[in-house]
């Protein structure tokens, strides 16, 4: 569930529920008029199309050396976050508009056995809620926790004039990022709660597990939570989404369930879970996280960066060929000054010379 606030005019953060992947996201954006949420939203989006893209365990991009021993599922995850940061990066750094916009994330991926994955980047959080205790999973990457790390006898004092709310680390800043990493083991019953600083900001632990002496229903666990973070001010936009491993199959065959009401205009006893992704996301022009139906001709695009000098936008049929050692056609980076001579017959954006599919929608340009 995400909800503007009390606050706030816009609503910069974005859940993604892949259930069929077993891939849960929240990312937060950042940056001025609104680019915050086409951040955010591209985050989501790039996370899912690479898991679509990577279904059958083949991994496209390079593994830095402190990933060489993750397990392969944690693998996975750890390049679908990098390869969003090049993919919000690309778009910060070519397109005016957009420039400056970031976004936070933080994304668990179950492997089908008895481990969840967990990776992150920036203050969104992720917490596990077992046997009546709560405990965060994540670090966050605030300004007060890395000097911490580097002097952790600071005084409260000290501590006191360090500007709050700062973010060391967020996709989209640079062309690469370091993404924390682990691999947990579920126990059934556990829960994973993936929040925005909006929830986290504003209620203590203390305060997330009253919330499940009140109800045991996710959705309506969701609910009360950010009613509670609104009602402790919502200074920022909040987003909650609960992930639970189901009580009756033994550990190896846990069975992840979630419940989640994505957007404020849908009914609160709606289920994301079950609502095809385009359809939860409907405005293009706006959100730029559209996912075409099935069958339709544009499905499969995978947005892309530009990376080692492929071009910005792959096809999953380009990332197996490239995982198998073939040669996929290549383009440089394009300059944010360059004409712009065409616009995409679904969305109107406009387009730059070279462009083989829209950096706004993902519809594949037909050459005339």
């Amino acid at each position: 569930m995400t909800d503007v606030g009390r606050q706030r005019r816009h609503n910069e953060d974005n859940v993604l529920v892949a259930q069929s992947l077993d891939l849960f996201v929240v990312a937060d954006g950042m940056g001025g008029h609104s680019t915050g949420h086409v951040a955010s939203a591209l985050t989501a989006t790039s996370m899912q199309n690479f898991f679509e893209a990577t279904e059958q365990g083949v991994l496209p991009l390079p593994t830095p050396n402190d990933e060489a021993d993750l397990p392969r599922h944690a693998e996975r995850l750890a390049q679908a976050v990098r390869k969003a940061n090049r993919d919000v990066y690309e778009i910060s750094s070519t397109h005016k508009e957009h420039r400056g916009m970031g976004s936070t994330i933080v994304a668990i991926h179950y492997d089908g056995g008895e481990s969840l994955h967990i990776a992150h980047v920036g203050d969104s959080r992720c917490y596990r809620i077992r046997d009546g205790g709560i405990e965060q999973l994540t670090r966050d990457h605030s300004l007060i926790n890395d000097a911490l790390a580097l002097k952790p006898d600071l005084t409260e004092e000290e501590l006191a004039r360090l500007p709050k709310n700062v973010i060391t680390r967020a996709l989209g800043m640079k062309d690469a990022v370091k993404v924390d990493v682990q691999t947990v083991k579920i126990e059934p019953g556990d829960m994973f709660l993936l929040c925005s600083d909006g929830l986290s900001g504003m209620i203590s632990n203390d305060q997330i597990l009253e919330v499940f002496d009140l109800t045991g229903d996710l959705s309506e666990a969701c609910e009360l939570l950010i009613a509670m973070a609104n009602e402790a001010g919502g200074v920022d936009n909040i987003s909650a989404l609960l992930v639970r491993a189901d009580d009756t199959p033994p550990p190896s065959e846990a069975h992840i369930s979630a419940m989640e009401v994505d957007a404020p205009e849908l009914a609160v006893e709606e289920v994301a879970a079950s609502i095809p992704f385009s359809q939860r996301y409907r405005d293009i022009q706006d959100m730029r996280s559209y996912r075409p139906p099935p069958g339709d001709p544009i499905d499969e695009v995978v947005v892309g960066t530009e990376l080692d000098g492929l071009r910005e936008v792959m096809t999953p049929d380009d990332l197996a060929m490239l995982a198998a050692g073939g040669d996929v056609e290549t383009e440089g980076p394009r300059s944010i000054d360059e004409i712009r001579v065409a616009r995409c017959r679904r969305c109107d954006h406009e387009l730059y010379v070279g462009n083989t599919f829209c950096t706004e929608c993902g519809t594949k340009i037909e050459s005339d």
